[in-house]
């Protein structure tokens, strides 16, 4: 106490962070040095690993994205739609080579330039098969094109998928060393920093005692003096303890204090006074009150009654006109299915009789037709099963090109019986939306459904569906050369129970009103208007997918 009696409770304290400061400068500069350790290990992680993963996906991507093309230009049976599948997958292999260049160009290890010369050698081979297979496509049948697919053209494009996975993988063998780098030396600076934290610790810890100790009994018998203060008693005092350091200070401050207490114990008896009058007056209006807040109450727990009726008939009735679309696509599908059932027997009957002459060769062809067959009608059924399942407002990330290519199946009895012309304007790269499949397959076959209705006895009929991604935002439109809108059924074409189709047609008015409402509880909409060059225009737009496969929740879902 004496030793430290003429100094100041606030030099004590500048002294303490004083000493802590300089601790504190110790820890950082440690930190900082580890840190710019830690900066060296990772830079080649972020620098030179994990872009050249990203960039090596990326081709890899663009490889297969350029092989579903062009499978799917090989197996399309009009020349004139082979020719634009073919274009596309041009495209998708140019795309290749300028992300290719641009990769190659930044490599200047030998032993990444190897890898990489490696699989793109690889790809040139598989592109050699794919030359040969398009040089002979019209002489040869469809199960020689596709043993040349399942066979050498397969093989090549495995090798082609090994060799990127080798690169990727020495890739990723970099990324772990710089990571495990990096790793060690955190630990070893936490390690320095944690020693020095605990002799900065161990310091304040002694010097804390020490304050404590030479200012512990003023504080103690302030302290006293406050709780009976605090208790009522208005006769105690810290006299004795004035000076001009801040104990002093605060035993004038406690004096001043008590004077208060006093002057306001008076005060609080006037008020107590007031306060008893005021009471009852409260009481009488909370009263009220309370009866307000029940009813209140009661008429909230109504809406939200009749808020959950509303969602559940809402569900049920995107349910009753997803099972009317399905109704009026069964005569459709029956005769989809009855093609190949009558093919089965066929082939089956034939079979029988090649293999009784030991044609094995033929019979052998004929079970792989029943394979192709079986698979397409099981395909048919599965889709079907998929449209017509009981579904929720759940989501997922589903592909606008996938959902076309199942609304279109759905529909191919009515393109085959009905001779409209489907023209796919697809995006370059997949436009991902993060919304339930069978509801916006749901809005498609309705949208294609009417471009059907809309140009029956149109000469040369054609609808032209198209999907882009632009500003977050996927936007799918589906375009006809049918009559058009007029402007008083424009106005009201999304209106429940409004139809312009006969009584025979079976059209309730609630397709495009259904389709609408579950556009926006995804954050998009569906809009309609006639096109530049005549017919009608149907605009789909939704919000893109983000990066973790999410979007954002529009206010108010429901389904």
């Amino acid at each position: 106490m004496t030793l430290f009696s003429h100094v100041t409770i606030r030099a004590r304290l500048i002294l303490a962070m004083a000493l802590s400061l300089v601790l504190l400068v110790a820890i950082g500069l440690s930190s900082l040095d580890a840190l710019a350790t830690v900066d060296r290990a990772t830079k080649d992680l972020y620098a030179r690993w994990l872009p050249a993963v990203h960039e090596l996906s990326e081709i890899k991507y663009v490889m297969a994205s350029h092989r579903l093309r062009f499978i799917r230009a090989i197996l399309t049976p009009t020349l004139d739609e082979q020719a634009v599948v073919f274009d596309a997958a041009d495209r998708r292999r140019s795309d290749v080579a300028e992300l290719s260049r641009a990769f190659s160009s930044r490599l200047s290890d030998p032993e990444e330039t190897q890898r990489f010369a490696d699989a793109m050698a690889a790809w040139e081979v598989y592109l050699t098969e794919e030359r040969r297979i398009r040089d002979g496509l019209a002489s040869r049948s469809p199960s020689d094109i596709a043993a040349l697919v399942n066979g050498p053209s397969r093989l090549a494009f495995d090798a082609v998928y090994a060799a990127i996975n080798r690169a990727i993988a020495f890739y990723n063998s970099g990324a772990d060393r710089s990571g495990a780098d990096a790793v060690a030396t955190f630990r070893q600076a936490m390690r320095l920093n944690l020693t020095l934290f605990f002799f900065a610790l161990v310091l304040m810890a002694a010097f804390v005692v020490i304050v404590v100790r030479s200012i512990g009994r003023p504080i103690e018998r302030i302290t006293e003096t406050m709780r009976r203060l605090a208790e009522g008693d208005r006769t105690v005092s810290v006299a004795g303890l004035e000076g001009s350091n801040e104990i002093g200070r605060m035993a004038a401050a406690v004096d001043v204090f008590r004077n208060y207490l006093i002057e306001r114990d008076a005060a609080r008896a006037a008020l107590e006074r007031a306060y008893e009058d005021l009471e009852g007056k409260v009481e009488a209006r909370s009263s009220e009150l309370r009866v307000a807040n029940a009813a209140l109450k009661a008429e909230v727990d109504e809406r939200d009654k009749a808020n959950r009726q509303l969602k559940s008939m809402q569900e049920e009735l995107i349910r009753t006109e997803n099972l009317a679309v399905i109704g009026q696509l069964s005569a459709g599908i029956a005769h989809e299915l009855n093609q190949p059932l009558a093919a089965l027997a066929t082939l089956s009957q034939n079979s029988v009789r090649f293999l009784d002459l030991g044609d094995e060769a033929t019979v052998r062809e004929n079970l792989d037709r029943i394979v192709r067959l079986v698979d397409r009608m099981g395909i048919l059924t599965s889709r079907l099963r998929s449209f017509a399942r009981r579904t929720g407002a759940e989501r997922e990330v589903i592909d606008l090109g996938r959902s076309v290519e199942n609304a279109l199946a759905l529909l191919g009895h009515r393109h085959d019986r009905e001779h409209m012309r489907i023209v796919l304007d697809p995006s370059e790269t997949p436009v991902l939306v993060h919304a339930n499949a069978v509801r916006i397959e749901q809005i498609l076959v309705n949208l294609i459904s009417n471009a059907f209705d809309a140009t029956r006895g149109t000469t040369d009929a054609v609808a032209v569906i198209a999907w882009r991604a632009a500003g977050g935002c996927a936007a799918l439109t589906v375009t006809d050369n049918g009559p058009g809108f007029a402007p008083d059924i424009l106005t009201r074409i999304f209106e429940p129970f409004f139809t312009t189709k006969s009584k025979s047609g079976g059209g309730l008015g609630l397709g495009l009103a259904i389709s609408a409402d579950i556009a926006r509880v995804y954050g998009g909409s569906l809009t309609a208007a006639d096109a530049p060059d005549g017919g009608a225009v149907f605009t789909l737009t939704l919000p893109l997918a983000d990066a973790s496969g999410g979007a954002e929740a529009p206010v108010g879902e429901s389904s």
